[in-house]
This record gives structure tokens, C-alpha cells and sequence, in this order.
């Protein structure tokens, strides 16, 4: 489709803002973004944060409060990575839709110039 100066893409904005990133931010999101999505968004990590403290109960009284702070943080880390990476998908799917509304913008307003043209 023939493009229209008058109606920037969204995708393009977001690319010249991604480019504008140091080196160690894109290293640290592509971290976060494996890690999201192959080791915290799994049921068994997820197992794992619940088993482990009723494993503690025969242990002394310090190694059960350890474990309980560890395992409290983990679980709220879990969920807020889950979170984020269920946020991811849904980024996705408002990303076609900008997609959609982009191309529909670009050939209403491509028709327009042809109108203003022929007058």
C-alpha cells in the first residue's frame, strides 16, 4: 500500500524509540522477556513456590522463616512476571489492531489526495 506522509505508523514510532535504547536496556529486556517467558510463566515454578515452604516444616524455626520470606517474595514475583507477560499478549493483539486502523487511515486518506488532486 502506497504510504502517506500525513499518517505516521505506529510500529515506526515504536521503532525509532526501541533504537534510541543503550545497549544494557536491551540486554536487560531481552532477559526479562526470556525469563518470563520460559521459566516463571511455568505451572511447574509455580508448583515449586508452594512445595518447597510445606518441605520446610521439619526444619528449625530459622530455616522456616527463611524460607517463608523467600518464598513469599518469589510468589509475588511470579505473579507480577506472569502478569506482565499476559500483558505482553494483549500489547500483541493491540498491536494488530494498530496495524488494521493504520492501513484503513493510510487508503482513506491516500482516497482523499486523489480527491484534492482531481479538483
Amino acid at each position: 500500500m502506497k504510504e502517506n506522509p500525513h499518517v505516521k505508523h505506529p510500529y515506526s514510532i515504536l521503532k525509532q524509540c526501541r533504537d534510541e535504547r543503550s545497549k544494557l536496556i536491551i540486554w536487560n529486556d531481552n532477559l526479562l522477556e526470556w525469563i518470563a517467558n520460559h521459566v516463571l510463566g511455568s505451572i511447574i515454578f509455580f508448583d515449586m513456590a508452594i512445595i518447597i515452604p510445606l518441605l520446610a516444616i521439619p526444619a528449625p524455626d530459622y530455616i522456616k522463616a527463611i524460607v517463608i520470606i523467600l518464598s513469599s517474595n518469589w510468589i509475588q514475583l511470579w505473579a507480577l512476571f506472569a502478569l506482565q507477560h499476559t500483558q505482553k499478549k494483549a500489547d500483541e493483539a493491540r498491536e494488530v489492531k494498530a496495524d488494521a486502523d493504520h492501513e484503513a487511515m493510510t487508503h482513506i486518506a491516500n482516497q482523499l489526495d486523489k480527491l484534492m488532486e482531481t479538483r
